[in-house]
């Protein structure tokens, strides 16, 4: 070890061949906060541990690497959900307060709304929540979505209404509202305002369902059109133009038999 000349820094060797350099810093170190820091990262690799044990036994022994980088992927996936899920809500109840307070007062100035939405083009809320799930790779999806804390399924359920009203990627909305209800089947149950919001969601659901049904039928019969108004433009009966109908007026040598008598 060596202690530079002006103190500020110091050098250490060690049996490994490696050399560090320690600088010297005006931050403070609590130990509560390190130790809450080393709890936070213990806690992490426990569930990390107990995600990877769900895999397979082919995953575990060929691919122990990857299955470990796709669950630190998973958490970072259910953190980016509850954190858009709570700044998708914030931003309906400030809008719905602008909206009652209008009624009023007509000349009501519009809210202050997050940056996120400014910065992305003054989207709505349930655009963004959208974009942030369908950022999600479908392999890590339901992984990400069982991070997440019971709480937050009011505020899911929400905006899966929101994506039915206005028809917004009805089959990963599907996906999401069935895989929700099969993991936090009791606790929907047991509700009473988990199963209002739930009947609302199916009703919505079942008119987006029925606009789409009826979009594919009206397009299948526009192509069914155009198909035969290509294969009358493309197909024709075969006319030969050299043929006169039967009547023969060219001249025709016939075969003469002469006799010798």
């Amino acid at each position: 070890m060596a202690v530079g000349h002006t103190g500020n820094f110091l050098v250490t060797a060690g049996h490994d061949k490696s050399i560090r350099v320690w600088n010297e810093t005006d931050e403070q170190i609590f130990l509560e906060e390190e130790r809450e820091k080393e709890i936070e990262e213990l806690y992490e690799k426990t569930l990390t541990t107990s995600l990877e044990r769900d895999q397979d036994a082919e995953d575990q022994d060929g691919e122990v690497g990857a299955a470990s980088k796709q669950t630190v992927e998973t958490l970072m996936a259910g953190e980016r959900i509850a954190e858009a899920l709570e700044i998708g809500i914030a931003d309906l109840s400030l809008l719905k307060e602008w909206e009652d307070a209008k009624k009023s007062n007509p000349h009501a100035p519009a809210p202050q709304r997050n940056p996120i939405f400014l910065a992305l083009g003054n989207i709505t809320a349930e655009a963004y929540v959208m974009s942030v799930l369908s950022k999600i790779r479908a392999s890590a999806l339901h992984d990400a979505l069982l991070v997440l804390p019971f709480s937050t399924v009011p505020m899911l359920f929400t905006f899966l209404d929101l994506f039915a009203q206005r028809s917004m990627n009805i089959p990963l909305t599907c996906r999401i509202l069935f895989f929700m209800l099969k993991t936090h089947h009791r606790q929907i149950v047991a509700s009473r305002t988990m199963r209002g919001m739930l009947d609302g969601i199916r009703a919505n659901l079942r008119a987006a369902l029925k606009r789409q049904k009826d979009e594919m039928g009206f397009n299948i019969a526009a192509l069914k059109v155009v198909g035969m108004q290509i294969q009358e433009k493309s197909v024709k009966d075969y006319v030969d133009e050299n043929w006169d109908g039967g009547d023969d007026s060219r001249t025709v040598k016939k075969r003469a038999f002469v006799q010798v008598s």
